[in-house]
């Protein structure tokens, strides 16, 4: 349902207490939902207890219909406060707002209602709105850097076209600025310098006191003449000299303007220096962490431990089996003849439409007649849900009735009607003892030895590839922070020329403007024309040409702090496009500074950027707050088309979405709504932003302290969760998400490369959940998708020799499955494993210790769990 309302956060510049003189509105109102359950349509806000200073703005709300109906606040003891009506002089709108109390020195309107953590159920003409008021753990300087972060990042963006991170791209430069642009400043500077020795002025007739005998008569002169005698001055016909003419009032708009992208380029360029500078400490303190040993986190040692001892029991693999055959759908049947068949699955068969079996005959599990033997639903359809809740290993007991069809070489059972299915045995419960015994000795072991283990020889292999990787990022940022020094060093003084030469111009009394004047001047004199060249050539080839963009891209440089979780929105769609961009090698359509624009200012929903990786052959389609069929918004929907490596032509398209939504919460906030796994669920499930479990649902949010419990040894396990396995173990649910869902912080407050967090889930999206992950039908594990580096977004990738064999953490050679293939980006040396798990035949994608999104062993690192069911792959 449309709402037939708008609540913003405004800066108000009152007359008196009904009326105001300004209104200046935030960068968006607040976003809107209406929830066809509980018929109310729903907001969020936060409110900043620890960030003093802060112009909290006024809560306002104003309705886009000319319905009079005065909106009120049901307050908790039944009563209601009714809002206050506020006009607005220059627009004529009414904005509604919680007046509690005049301050009369500050003259203002003082609420406590919108500042306090918790809920307002507003009544909008006959309408409930419920505004969830959340709080946030920031001070004042560390909102700041969010908000100085979102202007640096969009002004960034716009002026950056070529992707830096392209370290082939012979054209690569630091934030778009080549010696081109260099070169062009300083004629820039160097002509404005020529123009004012000898700037053009023109001659004014003015009126002047002159003596008696050099007067030049106007008609004052004879007033004065005859209203006073023997005045040795009189009024005089003059001229006086001017510098404020056409030609110099354009010249100080082009410097003015100038200046401005001068200014934000020196301001990118600095930043980008200390950013490469940063980035490539910490790659040095990773490349220097690695050891020939590990510490073992005793704290995932024992929860492996505790989840693998209640696997070890047939209770728990009979609920999780009985809630799957509860959720299928299947209709069993009460009447009819049945008989009891006890069988042991043993695979899918070919065509995917039944599965080898092993009969019981009373004493031994074996084939019929010696021949192979298949249940089938080929025949019964309303059986197939079947096809996903049994697996490998299972012992079940079937009441049913069944009809046997023999060829030559199958025995082959058809399921007509089926009374019951019981678990009795599982080979997962028995896999899970025999793994319990022995994570049991090894956690005894590392207990001994204070959990440090040493790496055996193919870990410290792994680890090579890791630190060769590192070495080839680190010369990379290197050489950008060179880059960025260099712009840097080069812009800087210029830009102190250009404010030297403004003030020059300002103080012969010239006044700016952006009418290029129709004069001979900018033909015959050769530096009036360089300043009005140079102009031009620098809005062009910094990709400002367009005066409305600058213009805009200036309106954003003057919002404030008022409105932080629309704020932190925008700054996470900046952080998308970034790593699209930059990361993973994606250019934007035409036209898509302007859109990002309108997303940053306006109001609106439904804004579509489109992106294109022709090397990879993938295509997105990135929405800011797309409505989906259901009428939900999240904030952002990545709509990914994209072509199999095998089809050269691009003839045969296959579709993806990926959503991700964003919290600006704290730790308070998410224990408020239930935690941070039931705020991802609420999405998940009760939004349906999954649109029925088609879609992978992430949250992105700033809190350090939101996640529960860790359950991956990899450094990011800290800070986020991306569905490798369940937190919350439940009987009622799925043990294993397969990265469906999950959250990741990004927050740039005194975190570690703070958006590897964002490239990591994208990567997740790109490489893995955009096509099927079972591999059993595949001739070997590689992904049907062109390979796409995790690391720095090639896909220039080659096949490597593996080797045959490699030794376990017990020292036991084990034989590598012929099924994995091993891939090396050729431009960063990150290596790409593909394998499969051996219960599930799921595919498993190995980047690294740092960069693989599949959750680690604890006792084993650089082995990676599988996230349909726990179990590791044969690398």
């Amino acid at each position: 349902m449309k709402p037939h309302f708008e609540v913003k956060y405004l800066d108000l510049i009152w007359y008196d207490k009904n009326t105001l003189t300004k209104v200046t509105e935030s960068i968006s109102g607040l976003q809107i939902q209406y929830d066809d359950a509980k018929s109310q349509f729903e907001c969020e806000t936060t409110i900043y207890p620890n960030a003093k200073g802060v112009d909290r703005g006024q809560l306002a709300i104003r309705f886009l219909n000319n319905k009079i109906a005065k909106p009120y606040i049901d307050m908790p003891n039944g009563n209601v406060k009714y809002l206050t009506p506020i006009k607005d002089v220059d627009t004529g709108r009414t904005w509604w707002i919680v007046a509690d109390e005049w301050d009369q020195k500050s003259k203002v309107w003082r609420s406590i209602a919108p500042n306090i953590v918790g809920s307002i159920k507003f009544s909008l003409q006959g309408k409930p709105c419920i505004l969830a008021i959340a709080g946030a753990d920031f001070t004042l300087e560390q909102l700041e850097s969010y908000l100085s972060s979102f202007k640096n990042d969009l002004w960034e963006l716009i002026l950056d076209e070529s992707s830096a991170v392209q370290a082939n791209a012979k054209t690569s430069n630091a934030i778009g600025v080549n010696d081109k642009i260099i070169e062009c400043i300083n004629n820039l500077v160097s002509h404005a310098e020529k123009v004012l020795i000898t700037p053009k002025a023109e001659l004014r007739e003015v009126q002047a006191l002159k003596p008696r005998k050099a007067v030049k008569p106007v008609n004052r002169t004879f007033m004065e003449l005859a209203s006073k005698t023997n005045q040795r001055f009189l009024t005089s016909r003059a001229t006086d000299s001017t510098f404020n003419v056409a030609e110099n009032r354009y010249v100080l708009f082009a410097l003015e303007r100038c200046y401005r992208i001068v200014k934000q380029v020196t301001i990118l360029a600095n930043n980008k220096a200390e950013r490469y500078k940063d980035t490539v400490t910490k790659l040095e303190n990773q490349h220097n962490n690695f050891s020939d040993s590990v510490l073992v986190e005793r704290e995932l040692v024992v929860n492996d431990l505790k989840k693998l001892a209640e696997q070890c029991h047939i209770d728990y693999w009979q609920k999780l089996f009985t809630n799957k055959l509860d959720n299928s759908g299947i209709q069993f049947s009460e009447h009819g003849q049945f008989e009891e068949f006890f069988i042991r699955i043993e695979s899918l068969t070919k065509d995917g439409d039944g599965f080898f079996i092993k009969v019981w005959d009373g004493s031994v599990w074996g084939d019929v007649d010696g021949k192979y033997s298949i249940i089938s639903f080929r025949h019964n359809e309303s059986y197939a849900p079947l096809l996903s809740v049994l697996q490998h290993g299972m012992i079940l007991q079937i009441i049913c009735q069944n009809h046997l069809y023999s060829t030559e070489r199958l025995n082959i059972f058809n399921l007509n009607s089926i009374k019951s299915i019981k678990l009795i045995g599982s080979e997962s419960m028995l896999n899970a003892r025999l793994a319990f015994n022995k994570e049991k000795l090894l956690g005894k072991k590392l207990s001994e030895q204070s959990w440090q283990k040493k790496l055996t020889g193919s870990e410290i292999e792994e680890q090579e590839k890791e630190k060769a990787s590192l070495r080839n990022r680190i010369g990379f940022y290197e050489q950008n922070q060179t880059m960025s020094e260099y712009v840097y060093e080069k812009v800087a003084p210029k830009l102190r020329q250009l404010d030297k030469l403004i003030k020059a111009f300002k103080k012969l009394q010239v006044k700016p403007s952006s009418h290029f004047p129709n004069s001979m001047t900018f033909v015959q004199n050769p530096h009036y024309q360089g300043v009005h060249n140079g102009y031009k050539t620098l809005c062009d080839v910094t990709n400002l040409a367009d005066e409305e963009l600058l213009l805009s891209l200036e309106e954003i440089d003057a919002i404030g702090l008022v409105n932080m979780p629309i704020l932190y929105e925008r700054w996470c769609l900046l952080q998308i496009i970034k790593i699209l961009k930059e990361s993973f090698r994606f250019t934007l359509q035409d036209n898509w500074k302007y859109l990002l624009i309108e997303a940053v200012k306006t109001n609106k929903t439904d804004i579509e950027l489109l992106l294109t990786n022709q090397d990879a052959k993938r295509f997105i389609k990135l929405t800011y707050e797309k409505t989906l069929d259901h009428g939900k918004r999240p904030d952002f929907v990545l709509d990914l088309i994209w072509f199999t490596e095998k089809d050269i032509n691009n003839t045969k398209a296959n579709h993806k979405r990926f959503v991700m939504d964003a919290k600006f919460y704290n730790r308070g906030t998410f224990e408020r709504f239930g935690g941070l796994i039931n705020v991802i669920k609420h999405l998940y499930y009760d939004k349906n932003y999954s649109e029925n479990d088609q879609n992978p649902v992430f949250l992105i949010h700033p809190c350090f302290n939101a996640l529960p419990a860790r359950v991956t040894s990899q450094s990011w396990g800290k800070y986020s969760y991306l569905g490798e396995v369940n937190i919350n173990i439940e009987e009622s649910e799925e043990l294993y998400p397969n990265h469906c869902y999950g959250g990741i912080l990004l927050n740039p407050i005194d975190r570690e490369l703070y958006n590897d967090e964002l490239q990591r889930l994208i990567g997740l999206f790109l490489q893995y959940k955009l096509e099927d992950s079972n591999t059993r039908l595949n001739t070997n594990d590689k992904t049907v998708a062109v390979p796409i580096c995790i690391r720095c977004g090639s896909a220039h990738v080659e096949i490597i020799d593996k080797t045959n064999a490699y030794k376990n953490s017990q020292g036991e050679w084990v034989e590598r499955t012929p099924r994995s293939v091993w891939t090396k980006c050729m431009e960063c040396e990150q290596y790409q494993i593909f394998n499969h798990c051996r219960t599930t035949d799921t595919r498993l994608i190995k980047n690294g210790l740092y960069w693989s999104y599949h959750s680690a062993r604890a006792i084993e690192p650089f082995n990676m769990k599988s996230p349909k069911c726990g179990e590791w792959g044969a690398w």
